[in-house]
């Protein structure tokens, strides 16, 4: 599996943002397995964004997500 992901630390709390599909966001049961995977792979907890500007996870995530520009956050490239 190949992704991008944004490891970001904001008011001493640590979370991986994973980019995905539009269509990964709206099925619960792939959302869910990728958000699981992403907390297992970075040890964090891990929130969804679609190219579509969709998001998915915790709540304080999420609302951080909606007030930052996506060129912001500090992608890398990521295998497993």
């Amino acid at each position: 599996m190949q992704g991008e992901v944004a490891l970001v630390r904001e008011q001493g709390q640590t979370f991986a943002v994973l980019a995905v599909k539009p269509h990964v966001v709206q099925s619960p049961s792939e959302r869910e397995a990728l958000v699981a995977a992403g907390r297992n792979l970075f040890g964090v907890r891990t929130a969804l964004l679609a190219e579509d500007g969709r998001t998915w996870g915790a709540p304080d995530i999420v609302r951080w997500l909606q007030n930052v520009h996506v060129s912001q956050l500090p992608w890398r490239s990521f295998d497993v």
